[in-house]
């Protein structure tokens, strides 16, 4: 994505537009201090994402989850991201593993101390996307990407239990240790099985009255 859509996309996670909300042009110009121009264009890239959604008269709104399509969306990804985080696993150099090492440390030092949500989900991202960005099958590293970043967008950590973000941490410690010994049947069966506990930790987000 490109700089300003990073933006946008950061402040969706830390909370400041709910799902479902409006996103206006003229507002987040004078708040990132553009031009309606660069905004519109950020809001149809996170729009081709699935972060947000372009409604035509309507302008754009933060995509809203419902448990249909949060189990869509999970079971999509639980098939394709371990399939590329195996492909990755090979072109991932000595300081890529060690940088996924420090992120995934950082992530647990967060959910065993009083990090916020958001930011908690900004370092799951980065993660997630580290590893992404070294799958050799550009098209599935993309698919992959563009099931993440709605999913991190919906602040799902947000219906978490203290004990299910520390199991998240611990998976992302163990995806680094599947990656670094190079064991592909490891590295697809942890990130598989990482995906698939989000996904039951993420549908009670969707279902509770209190999600948004």
């Amino acid at each position: 994505m490109s700089e300003l859509s990073d933006t946008i996309f950061e402040l969706i996670v830390s909370g400041q537009y709910d799902g479902g909300e409006k996103l206006n042009e003229v507002e987040l110009a004078n708040r990132l201090g553009v031009s309606r121009t660069p905004i519109r264009e950020a809001l149809k890239t996170l729009a081709n994402t699935g972060v947000v959604v372009i409604e035509k008269n309507k302008g754009a709104r933060v995509n809203a989850y419902s448990p249909e399509s949060v189990e869509a969306a999970y079971s999509a990804r639980s098939l394709l991201e371990p399939a590329a985080a195996r492909l990755a696993m090979d072109y991932l150099s000595a300081d890529d593993l060690t940088e996924l090492r420090v992120s995934a440390e950082t992530m647990y030092g967060m959910v065993t101390g009083s990090a916020t949500v958001a930011d908690i989900a900004l370092v799951n991202n980065e993660f997630h996307t580290s590893i992404l960005s070294r799958c050799p099958n550009r098209r599935m590293a993309e698919m992959s990407l563009g099931m993440l970043k709605p999913m991190v967008a919906s602040r799902t950590f947000g219906n978490y239990t203290p004990a299910e973000l520390v199991r998240s941490a611990l998976h992302h410690l163990e995806i680094v240790d599947a990656l670094k010994h190079k064991d592909g049947e490891w590295v697809e069966a942890i990130m598989r099985s990482h995906i698939r506990c989000g996904y039951h930790s993420a549908l009670k987000t969707v279902e509770s009255p209190a999600a948004n």
